[in-house]
């Protein structure tokens, strides 16, 4: 395994949840991420709601318009997985280069809860924001009893750590007081990586804490649920199971229901070019006294080697001023 997958892996085991990441929430969908040179303490109180910044529909539903098992015809979903590990992937450890978060097939990658970096959202140039998979199907017989489908793959690369993480076609089901969420799973891997390889189609991924919530004007909404992940296995042994993973906001909508417009998707800009004449290297995770934590900036490496380089050079000034050319005598 090489150094920077278990850099990679001690900078992931030190995340708890979301809000364990040193970030400050500045509104609902926006949090700042401090420096990696200098963490702060946690100043949030829990984990930011995932939900578009305007939830009013633009006009009430028709009258009589109800959520049955006939009617159920759109929803999304609205999930980030986990902000720690978006962060992993989408700024990196000491940078992204080659890094990649991408969406499709139904899903996208919207501007909710993106990682900002001194005032930056995104600042690598690979977006982190929360993701939206469209609907697809449900099998609906209550507010308590139902099964909901939605499509999308979200794909989260790391190609120096040889890994390619993809998310598919989750789906939320209750019954009976157990409320679970799952999805196809799928790491990839090469020779190096942090992880084994899975393939896990319809893995449980995750266990929800559902709300008591009944549909209004044929439109059911939860949101924020509490997620926690269902194995380890399912997160490709990236977390522990039990593990807190972010909260989703899920909608189920009847055909007649006048549902919010989906949250904008991300606008990534891409990093500004380095300058040739900054020597000042780049902060990174490190662990540091055996216990995987996150470190400031690798400088007492740069230290060391600076060290080295004095003394040889040291050396040789002495060997030099000690040779002196005989001459011979006539």
């Amino acid at each position: 395994m090489s150094i920077a997958a278990v850099a990679g892996l001690v900078f992931l085991a030190a995340q708890g949840p979301v809000t364990d990441v040193p970030v400050t929430t500045t509104t609902v969908t926006t949090t700042t991420v401090t420096s990696a040179s200098a963490p702060a303490p946690v100043s949030t109180t829990g984990p930011p709601a995932l939900a578009p910044a305007s939830t009013t529909s633009s006009s009430p539903a028709p009258a009589g318009c109800a959520l049955t098992p006939g009617t159920v015809r759109n929803g999304e979903l609205l999930w980030g997985l986990k902000k720690s590990f978006r962060q992993y992937v989408g700024v990196g450890l000491g940078g992204a280069t080659g890094n990649s978060i991408t969406a499709s097939g139904g899903a996208s990658i919207t501007n909710l809860d993106e990682v900002v970096i001194d005032g930056v959202p995104n600042p690598r140039g690979v977006p982190t924001g929360a993701y939206r998979f469209s609907f697809d199907s449900a099998d609906y017989t209550s507010p308590s009893r139902f099964t909901a489908k939605f499509r999308g793959t979200v794909a989260l690369a790391y190609p120096s750590h040889f890994f390619t993480m993809l998310i598919s076609n989750p789906q939320v089901s209750t019954s009976d007081g157990t409320t679970v969420l799952r999805a196809d799973v799928e790491l990839r891997t090469q020779p190096g990586a942090p992880a084994n390889p899975v393939a896990l189609p319809g893995v449980e991924l995750g266990r929800l804490t559902a709300p008591a919530a009944t549909p209004s004007g044929g439109l059911l909404t939860w949101p924020s649920v509490p997620v926690t992940l269902a194995t380890s296995e399912a997160f490709a042994g990236f977390y522990q199971t039990g593990a807190d993973l972010d909260p989703l906001t899920m909608r189920l909508g009847a055909d007649c229901a006048d549902t919010p417009p989906p949250p904008q998707t991300a606008t990534v800009a891409p990093p500004p070019a380095s300058s040739g004449d900054d020597l000042v290297p780049e902060a990174r995770f490190r662990p540091t006294g055996g216990t995987p934590a996150l470190a400031a900036t690798g400088a007492d490496i740069e230290h060391g080697l600076w060290a080295g380089v004095v003394i040889v050079l040291s050396g040789l000034a002495l060997v030099l001023a000690a040779y002196r050319p005989r001459t011979r005598g006539r």
